[in-house]
C-alpha cells in the first residue's frame, strides 16, 4: 500500500496576495527558495542583482564575480583573469593575461605613492613591467592619518600600474616607514645532537627560533629578524655553516619591530584600495638591500634615508646588518622652513626645493638668475623674487640640524665603524644638490647618492634615489620566502614561515638569507 503524501499545509494568516508579494521581496533580496521563483521574480532577481558567476558564453569560466568593485584574490594569487563579456566595463588592466612570475610592490611614502610591477629576466635582474605614481593623501611621517584618503591616493598608484602593465593587480607588497621602527640585536644558541654529523637545515631553523625568542612591548610586533652570521663551537663567523662539523651553534639576529597598530592601518588602506596584502616590510631594510653594494657591506656603511616625514638609519657592519632606526624629521620640515621663509604656500616650497634645492650655499653663483615664486595670495605681492643663495642657506640650516641629530644617534648605537665605511643616501632628499658633499664634509667619510641597479623595462621613473623603496621592496618580494600573510577577514594578521624557501635562501650570504616574519600574540 503506498502511503498517501501529506497535503503542504499554507499559512492561513496571511492572505494569498500578500504572501505573493512577501515570497517576490525575498527572491528579490535573494533569500528565497529558487523553486519558488515564478518567471516574474526571476526576471526581477537579473534586474536589481548582479550575477555571482560569469555566463557561461564566455571563454574563461574559473574567475567568480564579487560583490565588491575589486575583488580580493586567492591566496598566492596577484593578477585576475577576467571574461571576456566583462572587458568593456571593467577597470584598466581587467581584460589583459596575468603573469604569475610578477610581483607587486608599493611604498607608502609621505609625498609620493609609487606602486612597482615586475619579475626577474633570465638573468636575475629585476625587469619592470608596470610603475604607477601619484601624490600621496593622508600619510604624515610614514603613517596614516586619513584613512580614505590613503586609500583613494593608493587607488590611484594602482590604476596606473595597471594601465601601464596591461594587468589588473590583486596583492600587493608593502613597504612602511616611520619613526615606530625599532631595532635591536639579539644572540641565539642550541647544541649540536651530533658530533659525528654535519650541521643541516633543521639545525639552522631550530638557531634563528632561539634568536627571535624575545619580549617586545605589546603594542609592538616583530616586523623582521634576520640571521646576521652563525658561530660554530665559538670560533671564526660563517654565513652558511652547513656541513661543518661541532657541537654549538650560535647565531647573531637582527629583530626589527614596529607599532603593531601602524602595520595594521596601513593593511588596512590597502585592502580598502581593493588589493590585498601579501608582503609587509619596513622600507629601510629594503631600500638599504637594494642601494648597498656587496663591498660596501664587508667594509661597513651607513644608509641614510632622507623621506619627507623621516630620517632613516641602516647600518651595515662586517657584511651584516646591524642597526634599523627612524628620525621624525624629513623634507618636509625643509618644506616648511622655505614657506615660512619666503612667504609662500607649502605647494610653491616644495616646488622651489625641488627645482633649486641646493645645500651648500657657497655652491650658488653670485651672478645666479632670482627665482620667481607666488605668495599665499595674489594681493599679497604676487611675483616676488628671492635669490638662490638665500633658498639654500634655509635648506642649509635644517640639514645641518639633520647631521648633527644623525651624528648623536651613531654615537649612541656605536655606529662608527660603519660611517668609516661611507655614506649611502636614499629618499626624495638625496636629490638636493650638494647634499654628499654636505655628508661627507660634516661626517668626515665618502658619501654618494644612491642608485636603483640594473634594471630593464619601463625604468625612466625609477632611476631616482627616491625610488629605492618600491624597488627594493620588489627585490625583497623576489628573493624573500617568508611573508606577512594578511587575512581578509579584518585588520588581523597572520604570519606563516616557509621553510623549504627560506632554507634555500641561505646560500648567498645575508643579502638573501631568511627573511623570517611573526607575530606578536
Amino acid at each position: 500500500m503506498v502511503a498517501r503524501r501529506r497535503p503542504r499545509r499554507r499559512d492561513r494568516t496571511w492572505p494569498h496576495h500578500l504572501r505573493r508579494r512577501q515570497r517576490l521581496r525575498l527572491q528579490v533580496r535573494g533569500l528565497g527558495p529558487p523553486r519558488a521563483r515564478s518567471a516574474a521574480s526571476r526576471r526581477a532577481v537579473v534586474a536589481c542583482r548582479p550575477s555571482l558567476w560569469p555566463p557561461t558564453q564566455g571563454r574563461n569560466r574559473l574567475e567568480r564575480r564579487s560583490w565588491c568593485p575589486h575583488p580580493r584574490p586567492h591566496r598566492g594569487q596577484r593578477f585576475r583573469i577576467v571574461n571576456e563579456r566583462d572587458q568593456q566595463t571593467s577597470t584598466p588592466g581587467a581584460n589583459m593575461p596575468p603573469m604569475s612570475t610578477a610581483s607587486v610592490a608599493i611604498d607608502l611614502g609621505s609625498s609620493v605613492i609609487t606602486t612597482v610591477v615586475g619579475g626577474r629576466n633570465d638573468h636575475g635582474q629585476l625587469h619592470i613591467l608596470g610603475v604607477g605614481q601619484s601624490p600621496s593623501a593622508g600619510i604624515e611621517a610614514g603613517q596614516i592619518s586619513h584613512v580614505s584618503r590613503a586609500a583613494s591616493a593608493i587607488r590611484q598608484s594602482l590604476d596606473q600600474a595597471e594601465a601601464s602593465s596591461a594587468r589588473q593587480i590583486l596583492s600587493v607588497g608593502v613597504a612602511v616607514s616611520g619613526a615606530h621602527l625599532q631595532s635591536m640585536n639579539n644572540r641565539g644558541a642550541v647544541a649540536l645532537p651530533s658530533i659525528g654529523e654535519p650541521i643541516r637545515d633543521s639545525d639552522l631553523i631550530r638557531a634563528i627560533d632561539s634568536g627571535r625568542a624575545v619580549t617586545i612591548n605589546a603594542s609592538s610586533t616583530l616586523l623582521h629578524a634576520i640571521p646576521r652570521y652563525y658561530v660554530v663551537d665559538s670560533e671564526r663567523r660563517s654565513f652558511d655553516p652547513r656541513g661543518q662539523h661541532g657541537q654549538r651553534l650560535d647565531v647573531s639576529m637582527h629583530l626589527v619591530t614596529a607599532s603593531q597598530s601602524a602595520i595594521q592601518n596601513a593593511a588596512h588602506c590597502v585592502q580598502n584600495a581593493g588589493v590585498d596584502v601579501e608582503l609587509i616590510a619596513a622600507k629601510p631594510v629594503v631600500a638599504a638591500e637594494r642601494a648597498v653594494r656587496g663591498d660596501e657591506k664587508e667594509f661597513g656603511v651607513l644608509v641614510i634615508g632622507l623621506d619627507a616625514g623621516t630620517t632613516t638609519l641602516t647600518a651595515f657592519e662586517d657584511g651584516a646588518i646591524a642597526h634599523t632606526s627612524a628620525i621624525q624629521v624629513g623634507t618636509s620640515h625643509i618644506a616648511r622652513d622655505l614657506s615660512i621663509g619666503l612667504h609662500c604656500s607649502n605647494e610653491e616650497a616644495r616646488r622651489i626645493m625641488h627645482l633649486h634645492g641646493q645645500a651648500i650655499p657657497q655652491l650658488v653663483a653670485n651672478d645666479a638668475e632670482e627665482i620667481e615664486l607666488r605668495r599665499f595670495s595674489l594681493g599679497a605681492g604676487e611675483g616676488q623674487a628671492v635669490t638662490p643663495k638665500f633658498v639654500a642657506e634655509i635648506i642649509n640650516a635644517r640639514v645641518c640640524e639633520i647631521i648633527s641629530m644623525i651624528t648623536h644617534r651613531i654615537t649612541e648605537h656605536q655606529l662608527q665603524q660603519a660611517v668609516a665605511g661611507g655614506i649611502v643616501l636614499t629618499g626624495s632628499g638625496a636629490m638636493l644638490g650638494g647634499l654628499d658633499l654636505l655628508f661627507s664634509k660634516a661626517m668626515e667619510s665618502p658619501a654618494r647618492a644612491a642608485d636603483a641597479g640594473d634594471l630593464f623595462g619601463l625604468t625612466d621613473k625609477l632611476s631616482r634615489p627616491d625610488a629605492l623603496g618600491a624597488v627594493g621592496m620588489l627585490d625583497w618580494m623576489l628573493d624573500s620566502g617568508d611573508v606577512v600573510q594578511t587575512e581578509r577577514t579584518g585588520a588581523s594578521h597572520r604570519r606563516t614561515e616557509r621553510t623549504g624557501s627560506m632554507l634555500a635562501s641561505l646560500t648567498s650570504g645575508v643579502s638573501s638569507l631568511a627573511r623570517v616574519f611573526s607575530t606578536n600574540s
